[in-house]
């Protein structure tokens, strides 16, 4: 079952040792080799039946006693060694924990629990690719790899499920979970989250919907490559049979009253009103909102929603502020009122066309109808797709990103009304799927979370405040309907704590091993010393002195392995070469 090559032996159990994590002695042949991250593997017997356990060994110790003595260490002070006992006298012991058991029946191995511990004396050997796929080989349709086992040739397997039942499609998880990917600049985070954005389209019946407020995962799903990856993400993903829709602000059509009356005030028509504060703000927008829905002409509506970027809708607005009702209403103090009065009758006689052009067309383009627009209910229902539908199902990017709305109406507020509107829809869509007793299936991809969720204190009733409230409310609700979150952060510290506490798998490239960063990092491994030295040696991937010499190293927690079954971190190395990455998932990266 493992090989008996003595070479391949790298340590023995030692003491003290327990189930979960256990002491090696190392070989006198091994002392040289890197071992911290390797992948190691030892035999036993429980309950009668052949085990294998698999683990990471997260940290070596060298002890020599004698020179830890006065009298030797002022030797050696003035020797630099004492022949008999210096280097001949060291003993370096390892500590690993073990990730995985398996035992052997007669269909191959199956998953086990290790209830015991192994001898002093058991060896313990590296393992390799032959029999690591022979443990996994039941698991081998939903293997997929983002990289080798640090400090290994190994490729660590790790699985992304979909969130439906097997009924389905075969990878189910059965619920979905919600996952987080973290890590400074340069530290490899976006890459890893394209990999696993490859992982995850694999299930064609699970939808995709990436907000992208950088623009970067439209730039690659577009088909220009960002940075120097080199992964054709686009073409991955349409080799799957799926489809890629992109949606910028111009594409996306607003369909509520509601909306519209929110959007006068928080993107700046009230306040070129000189109406500044929020509740005189919301009273105008209140009062621009009635006029324009309840407007009749021979007996018909006179406006609708899609079509209110004219003369007409703007003169009709204007003169409602004015009407002698909605001026005390707007403002109960005289002094404003008057100047409310003033600017108003100013924009009618001297700036009409200037406010026209520049804050009453774009903020009605928003609702307005035309070819390619699309509502955020027709995107959604694409997305979840029917009960009856079995085609791959599309991956939807939101471009929220100022760059890619060039010459367009944008603002951060915008873009959180925007994204506020979105997850609503998803949200009440997803809920009602339940009622076809069949789960939404669907992930969101959230680059750049720490501008939304922020921790920290946010001003009450601010649209900020509001999305990161929607956001908390999401990551606790969705999961039952089968809506899972993939947050993207440079920060831990910097996103919201109740969002962090609903994730299930994380990954941590380089960079949170200082303050409070550490501290959460801390939390989420149940301060497991070795496991958080081994990540503090983490190499900073932008000083290595050649690209081709780069490591991008993480550890993760949760679910992400079949190798993870204890609960502990495990640590791999990132792909850099993307041919490796292809080759060892058996994706066909053709040309466009």
């Amino acid at each position: 079952m493992m090989t008996n090559n003595r070479n391949q032996d790298v340590a023995v159990v030692g003491s003290p040792s327990t189930n979960t994590e256990l002491t090696l002695d190392l070989l006198q042949e091994a002392t040289e080799e890197r071992l911290v991250g390797a992948l190691s593997a030892f035999q036993a017997t429980q309950n009668g039946q052949a085990i294998v356990s698999v683990g990471q060994i997260v940290g070596i110790e060298l002890k020599n006693r004698w020179h830890e003595d006065s009298v030797f260490r002022n030797l050696v002070k003035r020797t630099g060694e004492i022949p008999p006992i210096t280097n001949r006298q060291d003993t370096r012991t390892a500590d690993l924990v073990v990730g995985a058991t398996f035992k052997r029946t007669g269909n191959g191995f199956q998953p086990e629990v290790l209830g015991m511990v192994p001898a002093t004396g058991t060896r313990v050997s590296r393992i390799d690719q032959g029999l690591l796929d022979q443990l996994l080989q039941a698991y081998s349709s939903e293997i997929f790899y983002l990289g080798q086992a640090y400090a290994n040739e190994i490729l660590y397997p790790m699985w992304f499920k979909h969130f439906g039942s097997n009924d389905q499609g075969p990878g189910g998880a059965g619920e979905a979970y919600h996952i987080g990917v973290f890590g400074k600049t340069g530290s490899g985070k976006s890459g890893l989250a394209k990999m696993m954005l490859c992982a995850y389209s694999r299930h064609t019946n699970l939808g995709i919907l990436v907000i992208d407020p950088q623009g970067e995962f439209t730039l690659e799903l577009s088909g220009t490559r960002v940075g120097n990856q080199g992964l054709a993400l686009d073409q991955i993903v349409r080799q799957q049979g799926r489809s890629i829709n992109i949606y910028r602000i111009a594409d996306i059509q607003l369909d509520e009253w509601n909306t519209f009356e929110e959007m006068l005030v928080s993107l700046g028509f009230c306040e070129e009103l000189t109406i500044t504060h929020n509740n005189n703000a919301v009273r105008a927008a209140e009062v621009v909102r009635n006029a324009l829905e309840r407007a009749t002409q021979g007996g018909r509506q006179q406006f609708q929603l899609a079509n209110l970027g004219t003369r007409d809708a703007l003169s009709t607005a204007l003169n409602a502020v004015l009407d002698q009702q909605s001026l005390p209403y707007i403002f109960p103090s005289k002094d404003p009122r008057v100047r409310l009065q003033n600017r108003v009758q100013d924009i009618l006689s001297n700036r009409f066309d200037e406010v026209l052009n520049s804050k009453w067309i774009p903020l009605c383009s928003l609702f307005a109808a035309g070819p390619g627009r699309r509502r955020l209910y027709g995107i959604v229902s694409d997305l979840m797709g029917t009960a009856n539908e079995t085609g791959p199902r599309p991956i939807v990017v939101i471009d929220l990103s100022a760059r890619g709305n060039q010459n367009r109406f944008w603002t951060e507020e915008l873009e959180r009304r925007l994204l506020s509107k979105l997850l609503n829809v998803m949200i009440a869509q997803s809920t009602s799927s339940l009622s076809t007793r069949q789960s939404a299936n669907v992930l969101v991809f959230l680059d750049e979370a720490h501008r939304h969720a922020p921790s920290g204190r946010l001003e009450q009733d601010t649209e900020a405040e509001r999305l990161r409230v929607l956001l908390r409310r999401a990551v606790r609700e969705t999961r039952k309907y089968g809506l899972g979150w993939f947050f993207i952060s440079q920060t831990l510290g910097g996103l919201d704590p109740e969002i962090l506490q609903q994730l299930r798998i994380l990954a941590f490239g380089f960079g949170l091993a200082m303050g409070t960063e550490f501290d959460r990092l801390r939390d989420f491994v149940g301060g497991d010393k070795r496991s958080l030295e081994l990540y503090q040696s983490f190499r900073d991937p932008q000083s290595f002195p050649a690209r081709n010499l780069q490591e991008f190293p993480f550890m993760a927690v949760g679910p992400i392995s079949p190798l993870a079954f204890s609960g502990k971190p495990v640590f791999f190395s990132m792909f850099t070469d993307m041919n490796r990455f292809l080759q060892g998932n058996n994706i066909i990266q053709g040309s466009e």
